[in-house]
């Protein structure tokens, strides 16, 4: 709906609402049917507003608090009055756009109804800051005069709101200024009044008893004319064979929807509900009836009659079979009978839970014919009538496959017979009888060129059935087949295999250069090539004399140098000495040499080595040297070695202490040497790692020097002071 369609709705509205506030007469209207009782314990039936609260309540337009009570005398807020201004006239409610006012968030309950309605009410825009509508503040009579004149689109510009206001209340300089012209124009037309001791009263707030009165008085007047803005679009079939109906309809989208006076799914304005019309064939009525929040309503109601036709019926029936018995299937359904009874030639099929039906008959040679009946339990029939022909025929004779060509002398052939009317039909092959219950199996030796063969199965009825076959039998030379043999190797030793298969000889021979390598079928050699270009030529004979193409392979054969492989080098050791350990493999040489600074290290692969280190750079040169006067590329290493210092480790010595003599020990470990001697003050304590000093302290403080060598020559030095202080004289 527009902001000018909505506008004159609420100007029709608040027009009728002021003319019986302040004497109209309200036009004669169908009043807001009352459903049912709506009672807040603080509002008694002698209440001068009851009747509308109660009105209002039952159409869920104004609602109550959690204690059950309404507090008629408590002022409205504005927030609530633009929820209330958006129910009762039924405006659409805005679902998105931009936030108009600062303190009304699009999270606040209130924020879709005061951007609905904020056409119509007072908001504040101030010259620098951002609009706000201040929500929770009372409405005042200021805020509804306003209301008005914008609603019903009155002209202001050439307004003097001082003449009219100052000479009719003697409160016209509380009117907010802005809404000045607005109030004076709502006074002008006589959509507002004074009270009687002269004054307007603009920002006194409007409690909840007079409003829910106002809206209420405005609703009886309007009924009428609002209920065609209910929208009510229902589907619904006149008539059904189906038990099961289903109702479906279009309506406003905040519309409560009822079908016979239950409430059902309202579904972004729409709904579907399925109804089981178990009363039996008659006609059902259905009364729709939708009631938007404002307690508008809509009915519609639909008539659907509901008559069952009889089963619907579906048969299987071979037209024709060459056997005596037959299975007749099918399918029955029926909307108003899950299971109607189904009988075929008289006889009683079963019928299974989703309606299909199968059942034997017996059958005659010639035309045979089938009925099919359903019955459901109103005696409604369905007849399907059908016919078969039977014509009683030979075996069936199936041969499994027999090839045209054959290079095997020895050929298996097969197969069976089936007839609808003898379990053990007989077969004959070239007139020998090779089966008397069925299926054969016979192994022939071909001669060379055409095989002919003529198989005949005969039933017990004396009819039979005939198949002729030919097979061309032609000797065919050996399958040579070699396995993969690389056309380079770093190895000077190869192993060649392969196999030869022939259809007629399980054991023929196979030659590389001229020379037997086997004599039953499948090969193995290992041989050793020459640097550079090794030729082998293979070829396979069978015991027939018939030889396979001739197979030639080439192997390049490339000497290469063995691999080095080092374990982990440090590039830098605090120890003088490090062991260096590694490995060379050589696909032609077990047991390459390797040299470490051309000094032959090890003859038979790994190698494990421990040097001694100078201080500084150590080089050392690593290379491996095969069988073939092959080498590896030189590896060159190199290791820093840095000399470290001593460690001291001193055990507790007390800062101060009142006991004459102290024990001083630690221990000293150095990486490059076992034994780091131990100097205290400058006298020898120890050379072997560990130290034990006792020493005698001098009243006030003790200085002790702890020096610490290595045969390096590397040294450290840690400084303790002791203060001893002698307990006092207990004399």
């Amino acid at each position: 709906m527009s902001v000018k369609a909505r506008r004159w709705r609420v100007v029709s509205a608040w027009v009728m609402l002021l003319s019986m506030l302040f004497g109209g007469v309200a036009s004669a209207a169908t009043v807001v049917q009352q459903t049912s009782s709506y009672v807040f314990v603080d509002v008694k039936t002698t209440y001068w507003a009851n009747e509308a609260i109660q009105s209002m309540a039952n159409q869920g337009i104004i609602t109550g608090n959690p204690d059950g009570s309404f507090k008629p005398e408590a002022a409205i807020t504005r927030e609530q009055l633009a929820k209330l201004i958006t129910l009762t006239f039924g405006l659409d409610l805005v679902s998105d756009g931009t936030q108009t006012f600062s303190d009304v968030a699009p999270s606040s309950w209130a924020y879709k109804y005061v951007e609905t309605a904020k056409d119509y009410l007072t908001g504040y825009f101030p010259v620098k800051g951002k609009p706000f509508f201040d929500p929770q503040a009372s409405a005042t009579r200021e805020d509804v005069a306003v209301a008005l004149v914008r609603a019903m689109g009155l002209e202001t510009d050439n307004v003097d709101a001082d003449n009219i206001l100052q000479y009719r209340f003697d409160d016209y300089e509380d009117v907010t200024p802005q809404l000045a012209k607005e109030v004076a124009v709502a006074v002008e037309h006589k959509l507002i009044q004074g009270f009687p001791d002269g004054t307007f009263g603009p920002t006194s707030p409007i409690n909840r008893a007079s409003v829910a009165t106002l809206l209420y008085r405005v609703l009886k007047s309007s009924y009428t004319t609002a209920t065609q803005d209910v929208k009510l679009d229902v589907q619904v079939p006149a008539q059904v064979s189906d038990r099961t109906v289903k109702l479906t309809g279009k309506v406003n989208a905040d519309a409560k929807v009822y079908i016979n006076d239950e409430e059902v799914e309202n579904v972004e304005g729409t709904f579907a509900e399925a109804y089981d019309l178990d009363g039996g064939e008659k006609v059902y009525e259905f009364v729709f009836k939708a009631v938007l929040p404002n307690g508008r309503s809509n009915t519609v109601t639909k008539q659907v009659t509901y008559q069952t036709s009889g089963p619907q019926l579906t048969v299987q029936v071979p037209e024709t079979s060459n056997q005596l018995t037959a299975k007749i299937t099918g399918k029955v359904k029926d909307s108003g009978d899950m299971y109607p009874a189904v009988t075929v030639n008289d006889k009683t099929a079963y019928v299974s839970y989703n309606g299909e039906f199968s059942a034997d008959v017996t059958l005659k040679e010639g035309l045979n014919k089938i009925v099919v009946t359903a019955v459901n339990k109103n005696d409604k029939k369905a007849v399907v009538e059908k016919q078969i022909v039977v014509t009683l025929g030979g075996p069936v004779l199936t041969l499994d496959l027999i090839p045209e060509n054959s290079t095997s002398k020895t050929v298996t052939l097969s197969g069976k017979a089936t007839d609808k009317n003898d379990s053990s039909p007989k077969i004959y092959m070239n007139d020998e009888l090779v089966s008397s219950y069925g299926p054969f199996r016979e192994t022939v030796t071909l001669k060379e060129g055409v095989n002919t063969f003529t198989f005949k199965a005969t039933n017990s009825l004396g009819k039979s059935s005939v198949i002729t076959k030919t097979i061309v039998f032609n000797v065919g030379s050996p399958v040579l087949t070699l396995d993969l043999i690389p056309e380079t190797s770093s190895s000077q030793t190869i192993t060649l295999s392969g196999k030869a298969t022939d259809t007629n000889d399980s054991s023929p021979k196979i030659y590389m250069n001229d020379e037997l390598v086997s004599s039953y079928g499948p090969f193995r050699e290992t041989v050793t090539l020459k640097e550079g270009v090794n030729t082998f030529t293979f070829k396979a004979v069978n015991s027939l004399g018939k030889s396979s193409e001739a197979i030639t392979k080439t192997i390049t054969f490339k000497v290469d140098g063995p691999v080095l492989t080092l374990d982990l080098i440090p590039e830098t050791s605090s120890s003088k000495t490090v062991t260096l350990s590694g490995k060379a493999t050589d696909k032609n040489d077990s047991s390459p040499k390797i040299y470490m600074n051309d000094e032959l290290v090890s003859s038979y692969g790994p190698f494990r080595e421990s040097v001694t280190l100078k201080e500084g750079a150590n080089t050392f040169t690593f290379k491996a040297v095969n069988s073939l006067g092959k080498s590896s590329e030189p590896v060159t290493k190199t290791i820093m070695f840095n000399v470290s210092e001593p460690v001291l480790k001193l055990d507790y010595i007390p800062e101060t202490t009142k006991t004459k003599q102290l024990t001083l020990t630690g221990s000293v470990t150095d990486a490059n040497d076992s034994s780091p001697k131990v100097y205290l003050n400058d006298k020898l304590i120890s050379s072997y790692g560990s130290f034990y000093e006792s020493v005698t302290l001098t009243e006030g403080s003790n200085t002790f020097v702890f020096k610490v060598t290595n045969s390096f020559g590397k040294m450290v030095t840690v400084e303790k002071t002791v203060v001893y202080t002698p307990e006092a004289s207990k004399e």
